[in-house]
C-alpha cells in the first residue's frame, strides 16, 4: 500500500457506514436506495479523515500524525480533504433534490465536525458527544428521511430505534475514551482515578442501556445481543489505575479496536443483503 493511500485511513470507514447499514436493516428497506448516499458519507469520512491531520500535523505532540503526514505540506492535506468533500456532496444531490430536508442535516454534520476539529477535540466526552451526532444520529435519520419515513423534515424513530442509537454512542464513547488513552490525547490530562470514573460510567450506562434494549426489544435486537460483551470488557480494561496507566502508548490495542469495528462491519453489511425486503 502507497504511503499516500493510507492519509485516507480507509479502515475508519466503517464508524460511519455502521449507523447507515443498521438503519437500512432494523427498517427493512433496499440498500440499493440508499447506495449513493452510503458512498457520500463513505467519502466524507475520508475527507474528516484528512481535515483532522490538516489541523493535528501542527501539533509536535502527535508522533502518529506527523508520520502519517511526513513529506506533505498543509495545501496538499488540504486538497485531498476538498476533492473527497466534492465529491460526497455530487453523491447526496439527488437524496437532497428529492428531499430537500436533507440539505440541513448534512450542513449541521459538516458545522459539527469541522467544529470538532478545529475547537472541540480537546475537550473530554463533549467531542465525542459531538461526533455520536455528526457520526451516529444525523446520518441514521437521513437513511430514514431517504426512505420517505419522515413527516414535516423529521424522521419517524421508533422506541427500540432511540434504545439502540443511545446504546451505540454510550459504547462508542466508551471506545473512544481507550482510543485517547493509547494516543495520550484529551481524557489524559485528568487524573488515572477521574479516567477510571468516566470509563466505568460510560460504560455501565451503555451496559445499562444494551441489556434494556435486548429486554424490551429482542426481535429487533437479538442480532447485536454480542454488542453487550463491549462495555465488559471496558470495564475490565479499566478495573484499576494500573490497568489503565499500561494502555498508554499501546497501538496494538488500537488496531486490534479497529479490526473489530470492520468485522462488526462486514457482519452488518451479511444482515443487510440477507434481509427479505
Amino acid at each position: 500500500m502507497s504511503k499516500g493511500f493510507k492519509l485516507l485511513r480507509v479502515e475508519y470507514i466503517f464508524t460511519v457506514e455502521i449507523p447507515l447499514l443498521v438503519a437500512i436493516y432494523l427498517n427493512g428497506y433496499a440498500i440499493l436506495d440508499h447506495l449513493m448516499i452510503l458512498a457520500a458519507f463513505g467519502f466524507w469520512a475520508i475527507c474528516g479523515n484528512t481535515l483532522n491531520d490538516f489541523f493535528d500535523m501542527d501539533n509536535p505532540d502527535d508522533k502518529e500524525t506527523l508520520e502519517r503526514t511526513d513529506g506533505y505540506r498543509k495545501k496538499e492535506i488540504a486538497a485531498i480533504s476538498v476533492t473527497a468533500f466534492l465529491l460526497g456532496c455530487m453523491c447526496f444531490m439527488n437524496a437532497v433534490l428529492t428531499h430537500p430536508e436533507i440539505a440541513l442535516y448534512l450542513i449541521v454534520i459538516v458545522a459539527l465536525v469541522v467544529l470538532y476539529c478545529a475547537a472541540l477535540k480537546p475537550l473530554v466526552v463533549m467531542n465525542w458527544i459531538v461526533l455520536g451526532i455528526s457520526h451516529i444520529w444525523l446520518p441514521y435519520f437521513i437513511i430514514k428521511i431517504n426512505a420517505g419515513d419522515s413527516l414535516n423534515g423529521f424522521p419517524i424513530v421508533e422506541p427500540f430505534e432511540w434504545f439502540l442509537l443511545a446504546c451505540a454512542s454510550t459504547m462508542a464513547l466508551a471506545g473512544n475514551l481507550f482510543h485517547e488513552i493509547i494516543d495520550g490525547e484529551t481524557i489524559t490530562k485528568y487524573p488515572l482515578k477521574t479516567q477510571q470514573i468516566i470509563i466505568w460510567a460510560t460504560s455501565i450506562g451503555a451496559l445499562a442501556l444494551g441489556a434494556l434494549s435486548l429486554l424490551l426489544f429482542p426481535e429487533q435486537t437479538i442480532y447485536f445481543a454480542p454488542f453487550v460483551l463491549f462495555p465488559i470488557e471496558c470495564l475490565f480494561m479499566a478495573r484499576t489505575t494500573d490497568k489503565i496507566e499500561r494502555k498508554k502508548g499501546r497501538t496494538s490495542l488500537k488496531d486490534t479496536g479497529i479490526i473489530a469495528g470492520n468485522l462488526v462491519f462486514i457482519f452488518v453489511i451479511i444482515l443487510v443483503i440477507t434481509q427479505p425486503i
